[in-house]
């Protein structure tokens, strides 16, 4: 037995911008007892599916040209069973779950089991159903473990390409024309039948409805050959989930009409227009798969030479997963067309496509998504506001109590005090070990420590709740940015009040949260009109910048650019422009030339100055 030949393998690879993805090729032998054939008279093929390759050995032992060794991704033997040929395309099948076209196409002779494979319905034996059956239960299995996380929406189109003319299957009065979209190089249907699907069996109705449309007739290879490509979509539009992404995919699968010479079928007058036809838009089918596998890219594919490849155009390079499966046949007769069929296949396993998601922004989802977080830290800080508060207002009653009590008992003790010295000089001094402590005296003392722990304690407390205050206020500053971006400016205010109101509170008025904060607050009042207001705020955050940072930093030129561009929207540009300039001459030195905030200083300069 030969050595193998150098593999044409290789999984997908990273690619700037996405993942290389390759044509998974997988090959499957049809059994000899399909055509009555016998081990005498069907072994011009060889096989080791464990390996992965196969042998293509003539009868005839002169016929070098056509012994030939392959290896391919998959060898699906003929004693295996329809769940080892879905096993093998099921990768590119669920891409559609990541928003990626996925497409599965069977390539072959006429006879070979394409359709078989494909489309092969079983109603009593679920075990002979073939690719298509099995690929929409599989979908729908998945959607219902996604338990309602995500809005799906399925629909399914059915054409076929007969003698070059594009034919709606689900409706066939309709005329369909392939159009492209701008800019994108995508193709796709227009005024084709899509049919809604909500479950496997809405889309296998549509399958059988779309089948029995389709051309076929009898040949010398095959009773009831398919003489027309034909392609069923099925389109998968996920939204919702945590991502708030609404992702698109298709999923093509492309039963192909046989591949075989004209002599050989036996077809005539209008079976051999179909047969030349059918030819034609493989050939070109071959040659668009020749000019994709070219590394050197010099060769555009001629996906405009037929109706086949233009409607192949998107799932073949529109940034996919392919999947190919070849079917052939193992009889000694068949030697030419099994070679073509896998020479074919390997070239295929040459082509490489950069996997595209086609996915964009929900914006709706996102908004609700983001109201629901904001209602939460709404929620959650109003709760810890509430409890806090109840804690520090009982703190400071109590202490006051406390200190009420204290007062009392310090006078109540003065006045046992007075009374004990009173009485010391009244008694006499013979006899007596130091001075008399009366009882209600010491009763008092024990009384006033006692206070005094309970005021310590309080005191206590009331510094603990202090602490958290810092992390309060950064909650409610950042509920005021997600309203303030959302439009919200009333809610973005109330927030942004009481940030400032906790920061100060906790750290004093001149620290530098303090300062952000009232900068927070002026961008509102600003939106307001409140310019007055936001003037005030915006000074108190220069002083606080200018005395922690120093005049040069980039905050401190921040809260000049502020007030330079408030007096510009007041129309006051004389005041406006010495403000700019200066925050303009601090910040260019900081920031890169093109950075946003240097770009709108330097705007306002311009203008201030020509409306000077």
């Amino acid at each position: 037995m030969s050595k193998p030949a150098k593999s044409a393998r290789g999984d997908g690879k990273a690619a700037a911008g996405g993942v290389m993805n390759r044509v998974k090729v997988t090959v499957r032998l049809r059994p000899l007892s399909v055509k009555g054939e016998s081990a005498d008279n069907a072994n011009c093929v060889q096989y080791d599916v464990n390996q992965k390759l196969l042998w293509v050995v003539p009868k005839d032992v002169t016929d070098k040209k056509n012994r030939r060794q392959f290896d391919f991704d998959g060898l699906v033997g003929p004693d295996s069973t329809q769940e080892d040929a879905f096993k093998a395309v099921l990768p590119t099948i669920e891409a559609v779950f990541d928003g990626v076209n996925g497409c599965v196409m069977c390539y072959g002779q006429t006879g070979s089991g394409k359709t078989y494979t494909l489309s092969m319905l079983s109603p009593n034996k679920p075990e002979g159903e073939g690719v298509m059956p099995r690929a929409f239960k599989h979908i729908f299995q998945h959607i219902a473990a996604d338990n309602g996380t995500h809005e799906w929406k399925l629909s399914v189109q059915y054409v076929q390409i007969y003698m070059e003319h594009l034919l709606d299957l689900l409706n066939p009065n309709n005329e369909p024309a392939l159009r492209e979209e701008s800019g994108t190089g995508v193709v796709y249907l227009q005024n084709a039948e899509s049919v809604p699907v909500v479950s496997a069996d809405d889309c296998l109705a549509a399958m059988v409805r779309g089948m029995s449309n389709r051309a076929t007739s009898k040949t010398l290879m095959n009773a009831e050959s398919s003489r027309s490509h034909a392609m069923y979509m099925l389109t998968v539009v996920r939204s919702g989930g945590p991502s708030c992404v609404v992702s698109t995919s298709s999923l093509f699968l492309v039963d192909l009409a046989g591949s075989e010479r004209v002599k050989k079928s036996g077809v005539e007058n209008t079976g051999m227009d179909e047969a030349i036809s059918i030819n034609v838009s493989l050939t070109a089918l071959g040659r668009c798969i020749y000019a994709m596998a070219d590394k050197r890219g010099k060769i555009k594919p001629p996906f405009r030479e037929s109706k086949l490849t233009r409607l192949l155009q998107t799932a073949l390079s529109g940034g996919g997963r392919t999947s190919l499966i070849v079917c052939c046949a193992q009889g000694d007769s068949d030697v030419q067309e099994t070679n073509s069929s896998l020479e074919f296949a390997q070239q295929a396993m040459r082509v490489q496509v950069k996997e595209v998601r086609r996915e964009q922004m929900d914006m709706n989802a996102l908004t609700v998504h983001l109201q629901n977080t904001v209602d939460a830290f709404e929620d959650r800080t109003h709760a810890m506001h509430v409890d806090v508060w109840a804690r520090v207002q009982g703190d400071v009653l109590s202490m006051q109590g406390a200190l009420d009590e204290s007062r009392e008992l310090g006078a109540k003790l003065y006045n046992l005090n007075l009374l004990v010295k009173e009485l010391e000089r009244e008694l006499p001094a013979a006899g007596t070990n130091g001075p008399v402590e009366h009882a209600s005296v010491s009763d008092a003392k024990a009384r006033l420590a006692q206070m005094r722990a309970q005021l310590k304690e309080a005191l206590k407390e009331r510094d603990e709740v202090t602490v958290m205050l810092p992390e309060i206020a950064a909650e409610y500053r950042e509920l005021g940015g997600h309203a303030w971006h959302n439009g919200d400016t009333a809610k973005a205010q109330a927030f942004y009040e009481k940030a400032l109101a906790a920061y100060l509170k906790c750290l004093g008025k001149d620290h530098p949260e303090v300062a952000c904060s009232m900068g927070d607050l002026a961008n509102v009042y600003c939106d307001l009109g409140r310019f007055d207001d936001a003037l005030e705020m915006y000074q108190h955050a220069h002083r606080i910048h200018g005395s922690s940072y120093g005049p040069e930093h980039v905050d401190t030129a921040g809260d000049l650019a502020s007030l330079g561009l408030v007096y510009s929207v007041q129309g006051k540009h004389k005041e406006a422009l010495p403000l700019l300039k200066s925050a303009y001459a601090i910040l260019s030195k900081s920031l890169e030339q093109d950075h946003p905030n240097v770009v709108q200083v330097r705007q306002f300069i311009e203008k201030s100055e020509s409306l000077l």
